[in-house]
C-alpha cells in the first residue's frame, strides 16, 4: 500500500470481506404463503444491491456470501440460481455453497458448515452425522461455524447466550475440527473465533502441520466484551441496547477481547471478516442472533490503526491479501495486492477523519446503506473515514 502526501489517505488493496449475510433468497413458492411470508421478512433486512451499496460505503471491494438460506445452494443448480440473484450487487461477490446432510462438492469452492443445536436446513446437530459427510468433502475448502452442538445442547437452552454457548462450546469444537482436517486433508478455515484457548488450539495445531488451518475474528469480539455489569465497548458502554449486541459466538470477558486482537496483530489470526448479519431491531427484540458491520468496516479499521497499533502492512494482509488466499483460484486471482497485474481494485482510508454513528446514519456522510437500518458502533467516533472504494477501477468517491 502507498501513503498518499501528506493528507493522511493510505491506498490499501481492496478490502475483502470473507462473511457477510445478505438476506436474499429465491421465493421457493409463490402460491405458498408462508413461503412468500418468510421470503418478505428476510428481503426486508438486506438484498444483494442493498449488502453491495453496505460494502462499498464501508471499503469493501468483494464480500463471500453465506449460504444459510432456507433452501440451501447445496447443489449446482441451487448455486447457480442464488450466483444469478447476487449479480445485482455492485460490490463483487463470492458465494459459499452450503453443506448439507445430503450434498457433495461439485468443483473447487468454499463450503460453509454450520454446527449449531438449533435445527435447520444446514445445522448439524450431531457430530457422527458431521463426518459421515465431511468424508465425502476430503481436500474441500470447508468454512466451519465452531460451535460444539451436542455440548450446547447440554447446557439448557435457557439463559443468556454467554451461559448457554460458553467458551468449552467453541473450543470444543475447534479440536474436533482439527481431527477432522487432519484425518480428511481438508483445507480449513474458522469462522469468527472468539476465545483464548481456541486461538491457542489452531496456534499449536499450525505449528505441527504442513497445511495450515486459517482462521477470522469480528469487529464486535474484538471491541466489546462481557462484564458482570454488562456488554462495554474498548472505547465505553454502548449506547444501543445490550441485546442488539447478541451474536452467535456470544461476546467474551475482556482477557479473550485482549488476546484475540494480540492474535490479528501478531498474525496468529489470519483474518478480520465481519460477520455481517443485517437483523432489523425487532428481530433483535426477539433475540435473533448476529450484527450488521459492512458500512462500518473501513473506520474500525481506522480505530486498530489509531488504537490497537496496528501497522497499514498488517491492515493490508488482514483485510486484503490473506482473505485472498482464502478465496478459490478462480475468484481469489489478482487481488489482495497492489501490483502489476492485479485487480485495479482499491479502498483508500483517510486516517486522519473520523466516523460518527449516530442511529442510522454515519454523520456528515450518509445514511447506513445496509437496509436494517441500524449499527452495534452507534454513538461512537471511529478515527477513520473511507475515502474512496476503488473496484476493477470504477472509483466510488465520498469525501472531497
Amino acid at each position: 500500500m502507498d501513503e498518499l502526501g501528506q493528507v493522511g489517505k493510505i491506498i490499501f488493496p481492496g478490502f475483502i470481506d470473507l462473511h457477510v449475510h445478505a438476506r436474499e433468497y429465491w421465493r421457493a413458492n409463490e402460491n405458498d404463503p408462508e413461503s412468500r411470508e418468510v421470503w418478505n421478512s428476510t428481503i426486508a433486512k438486506e438484498s444483494f444491491k442493498t449488502a453491495g451499496a453496505a460494502a462499498i460505503n464501508g471499503g469493501v471491494t468483494l464480500f463471500v456470501a453465506m449460504p444459510n438460506d432456507p433452501e440451501p445452494p447445496d447443489c449446482e443448480s441451487l448455486y447457480a440460481r442464488k450466483k444469478e440473484l447476487s449479480q445485482s450487487s455492485i460490490c463483487p461477490v463470492v458465494l459459499a455453497a452450503a453443506v448439507t446432510s445430503r450434498s457433495e462438492p461439485w468443483e473447487d469452492l468454499l463450503y460453509k458448515i454450520y454446527l449449531d443445536p438449533k435445527i435447520s436446513p444446514v445445522s448439524f446437530r450431531r457430530w457422527q452425522d458431521l463426518q459421515t459427510v465431511v468424508a465425502r468433502y476430503a481436500r474441500c475448502r470447508l468454512l466451519f461455524h465452531a460451535e460444539d452442538p451436542e455440548f450446547i445442547t447440554a447446557q439448557g437452552g435457557s439463559g443468556p447466550r454467554w451461559k448457554t454457548r460458553p467458551p468449552e462450546a467453541e473450543y470444543r469444537a475447534v479440536d474436533r475440527i482439527l481431527d477432522l482436517t487432519a484425518k480428511y486433508g481438508l483445507q480449513t478455515h474458522l469462522c469468527h473465533v472468539s476465545t483464548r484457548k481456541a486461538a491457542e488450539l489452531v496456534s499449536s495445531y499450525n505449528q505441527h502441520s504442513s497445511s495450515k488451518v486459517t482462521t477470522e475474528a469480528t469487529p464486535h469480539h474484538l471491541f466489546f466484551s462481557f462484564f458482570r455489569d454488562g456488554i462495554h465497548g474498548a472505547i465505553g458502554r454502548p449506547e444501543i441496547p445490550e441485546e442488539l449486541i447478541d451474536c452467535n459466538p456470544p461476546i467474551r470477558p475482556e482477557d479473550d477481547r485482549e488476546f484475540l486482537l494480540e492474535c490479528l496483530r501478531d498474525g496468529s489470526i489470519d483474518c478480520l471478516a465481519t460477520d455481517h448479519a443485517p437483523h432489523t431491531i425487532d428481530d433483535k427484540s426477539k433475540g435473533v442472533p448476529g450484527m450488521p458491520h459492512l458500512d462500518t468496516l473501513g473506520p474500525f479499521i481506522g480505530w486498530l490503526i489509531h488504537d490497537c497499533d496496528f501497522t497499514p502492512e498488517r491492515v493490508g494482509q488482514i483485510a486484503s491479501s490473506c482473505p485472498a488466499c482464502i478465496l478459490p483460484p478462480g475468484s481469489g486471482k489478482g487481488l489482495g495486492a497492489i501490483q502489476e497485474g492485479c485487480s485495479a481494485s482499491f479502498t483508500v482510508l483517510d486516517v486522519d477523519g473520523e466516523s460518527r454513528v449516530q442511529g442510522s446514519h454515519i454523520v456528515g456522510r450518509s445514511e447506513l446503506m445496509t437496509r436494517c437500518g441500524w449499527s452495534p458502533f452507534s454513538g461512537y467516533t471511529l478515527p477513520s473515514k473511507v475515502y474512496r472504494t476503488i473496484i476493477c477501477g470504477k472509483c466510488y468517491q465520498f469525501d472531497e
